[in-house]
């Protein structure tokens, strides 16, 4: 208990010190780096802000924060971090003098990190805050480092074997004077790029080049240097396919990997053997009778194969030259064919597929409906349907409806084998007992309806249906008796 009470005793006693903020808590007494490497680690709990420090960062989360500063000696990358904190930062680079301070980079988290081009002479200004909450254990380190390696195109790093895999940082790379156009990418000279150089030590083949990686592209040429190359292929990250090429025998290909310098997450390439071409192929309808024109097209899921150049053999003697469009054929008579595609994709891959195309022609008819003209109420007069068929023996119903002034109503249903007869028909017999309601409409309309159970369909199905000349329907005749 008295412990406890010294400890507020002592907070209120006047003149007690409390912490002081730290020495560079202001722009004007920034710690000054001399020399690189440097690193510091200091308590900023007690960091104030002041009324002009920049928050273009973070306009809403900087708080209490300290100071570091570095004249550049030579041209070249730096790099800042707050690494090994205790806590998340708001790191922001500057250049100018107080009240006129642009921003040159910035990044937070617990190991904020940027990187940049410094210019001999210049003098760079660090400022360091808490996020959203007064500052803690600081870790902040300063240190120049090299452009990567491969940045310059007479530079490019020789890919030894595929498949092949790097991650380039693109926070130490920049995008030369003469580097060549791009279709894919469209930024101009304001996007850092690294180069890979591959050859093809063997036969003429495909490859694929990927990247993955926010505002990513890869761009593939042939050519001695900058001024004369050629692209041969080009792919952003955003369509998530690769791109392919053709790579002959003993050509070397330059691979230029284009990204954001302060992209969140890494930026990989991948290079590799195309895939086997496996195209497949496209078949409208899937049942072809005689009387269909059959339509083809090569299709594959993978969008490097596409657009894909065909030839075609329709299995019974006739073709189709190569074509990147659709083609369509006709077949004479019924029979199972088979219909071979030779494909070529546009990096030069070739694929033959077959597959059986069964045309079947099923194909019958109503040859006559037979109603009665007249009738009055209480009659049963027959109604027949006769359905020719040429083809195959076919299993057949007759539906019959009438129609009651407002829909079609079925009166009868009939299922009947018909053999496949050049000149006879099958004759489907029905009976109909006319009711007061259909004298009262004065006459009936029959409908017939000639359907083939599934997945049978007929090939000409105009002649399936039939609505016969409506029959006129008295009432039931009275009988006068004589008194």
């Amino acid at each position: 208990m008295a412990t406890a009470f010294t400890a507020v005793f002592a907070l209120l006693v006047p003149g007690v010190a409390h912490a002081a903020p730290p020495s560079n808590d202001d722009f004007d007494q920034a710690v000054a780096v001399t020399a690189l490497p440097f690193a510091a680690q200091l308590d900023t709990g007690e960091a104030t802000k002041a009324t002009d420090d920049p928050s273009w960062c973070q306009p809403y989360s900087v708080r209490g924060t300290v100071w570091f500063r570095y004249t550049a000696t030579a041209d070249g990358y730096l790099r800042a971090t707050t690494k090994g904190s205790d806590r998340s930062m708001i790191l922001s680079v500057h250049s100018g003098t107080r009240g006129d301070l642009p921003g040159i980079a910035c990044d937070t988290g617990t190991a904020a990190t940027t990187t940049f081009r410094a210019t001999a002479g210049t003098t760079y200004s660090f400022m360091v805050s808490g996020y959203d909450v007064p500052g803690g254990a600081l870790s902040f380190a300063l240190d120049s480092v090299a452009p990567a390696a491969n940045d310059d195109f007479a530079a490019a790093q020789p890919v030894p074997a595929l498949p092949f895999s790097a991650q380039p940082d693109f926070s130490v790379a920049s995008f030369e004077a003469d580097e060549p156009g791009s279709t894919c990418q469209f930024d101009g000279n304001t996007v850092p790029s690294v180069w890979y150089a591959y050859t093809n030590s063997g036969a003429a083949k495909s490859l694929t080049a990927r990247v993955a990686g926010y505002s990513s592209a890869v761009s593939v040429y042939t050519g001695a240097g900058l001024p004369e190359l050629k692209e041969v292929a080009c792919k952003t990250d955003s369509s998530w396919q690769p791109t392919a090429f053709r790579a002959a025998a003993g050509a070397t290909y330059y691979v230029r990997v284009t990204g954001s310098a302060d992209a969140r997450e890494p930026i990989t390439l991948t290079l590799d053997d195309a895939p086997a071409l496996a195209p497949s192929i496209y078949q409208s309808p899937s049942f072809p009778s005689v009387f269909d024109t059959v339509s083809f097209s090569a299709e594959s899921w993978n969008s490097i194969d596409e657009p894909m150049t065909a030839s075609w053999d329709f299995g019974d003697g006739a073709t189709a030259a190569a074509t990147t469009e659709s083609v369509s054929h006709r077949y004479a008579k019924d029979g199972t064919y088979t219909t071979t595609m030779h494909a070529t994709s546009p990096d030069g891959r070739t694929a033959t597929k077959s597959v059986p195309v069964v045309v079947t022609t099923h194909d019958v008819g109503i040859a006559r409906f037979s109603v009665p003209t007249s009738a009055r109420t209480g009659d049963s007069k027959p109604i027949s349907v006769d359905v020719s068929n040429t083809r195959y023996t076919e299993t057949a119903t007759v539906v019959l409806t009438k129609h009651d002034g407002t829909f079609w109503r079925e009166v009868g249903r009939l299922t009947l084998e018909v053999p496949a007869r050049p000149t006879r028909t099958v004759r489907f017999p029905f009976s109909y007992t006319f009711s007061p309601d259909d004298a009262a409409l004065g006459k009936v309309a029959f409908r017939a309806e000639l359907r083939l159970d599934y997945p049978v369909t007929d090939a000409r199905p105009v002649d399936n249906e039939v609505i016969a000349i409506a029959t006129t329907v008295h009432p039931r005749a009275t009988r006068t008796v004589a008194v």
